[in-house]
């Protein structure tokens, strides 16, 4: 991996942080998740995907392309361990509307530890704040207000943690995460489930996304939703202008096989 050449296409000024500190974590949060979408085209296409950090960044750096949990986190750790940081790559089972979870372990998220307060540092999760989130205790949680929502991470115990955002009145967990660290192989099962089994999301459902000023855009085979303070504004997405939303709005320029078999 070509540190200097990663900083320059998500436009890092590497002078501007010389030691790790929060601030220095939020920058380059920011500047990730607003450059590389969440994008699973390559799992729609039938495409193998790779986690192997060389493989990630030809794939994001050189191809101008996004990733799902896997592949931006592990991209993103690989960096941020570059500049110092000390980074645990942790398993996270998300929780699905109406109190069901995901397959145990199906997300793969980041804590950051700097001063001894563990961060969540996720840019692999369709929907967090651009910045990092400090887990606290439930009764002095810490509340990081964004343009997309309030966002908190809480201890559940001395082995979990919970990623939340206010919904409705109540706090809704995202997901949970265990502080365990991990291996990025630990997750091979996990891998190859939401990239071929016809049970997993991914393959069922094309999902684009990503922060923008505004708020959030994001694409699905049917629509392309933008979502901004003053509400919701939604695409119908067809053979004959998907490719101009992926390049107006995610800056991506690849085919989607069950958009062109429309044609």
């Amino acid at each position: 991996m070509d540190i200097h050449k990663l900083e320059e296409y998500l436009n890092i000024d590497n002078t501007k942080y010389t030691t790790v500190s929060l601030d220095a974590l939020n920058y380059y949060l920011q500047r990730y998740m607003l450059t590389v979408p969440f994008e699973n085209i390559d799992v729609q296409n039938g495409v193998d995907i790779s986690v192997e950090v060389g493989d990630i960044y030809h794939k994001i750096v050189e191809l101008h392309r996004g990733g799902f949990c896997y592949e931006m986190n592990s991209l993103f750790k690989a960096y941020l361990e570059q500049k110092g940081f000390h980074v645990k790559m942790v398993s996270a089972t998300i929780h699905t509307p109406g109190g069901g979870r995901s397959l145990k372990g199906s997300h793969m998220s980041l804590v950051v530890i700097i001063d001894d307060i563990e961060y969540v540092a996720d840019v692999g999760y369709g929907d967090l704040p651009l910045n990092a989130m400090p887990i606290t205790q439930e009764n002095n949680s810490k509340v990081i207000k964004d343009i997309n929502g309030d966002f908190r991470a809480i201890y559940a115990n001395d082995k979990l943690f919970y990623v939340q955002k206010w919904k409705g009145n109540n706090w809704d967990t995202q997901y949970e995460g265990e502080l365990t660290p991990r291996q990025i192989h630990d997750f091979d099962y996990n891998i190859e489930y939401n990239q071929k089994d016809p049970n997993s999301t991914f393959v069922q459902h094309l999902l684009i996304t990503m922060p923008k000023p505004y708020g959030r855009a994001t694409m699905s085979q049917n629509n392309l939703t933008l979502s901004k303070q003053q509400g919701k504004e939604k695409y119908e997405v067809t053979d004959q202008n998907y490719k101009r939303f992926l390049k107006k709005i995610f800056n991506l320029d690849i085919k989607i096989e069950n958009l062109e078999k429309l044609r």
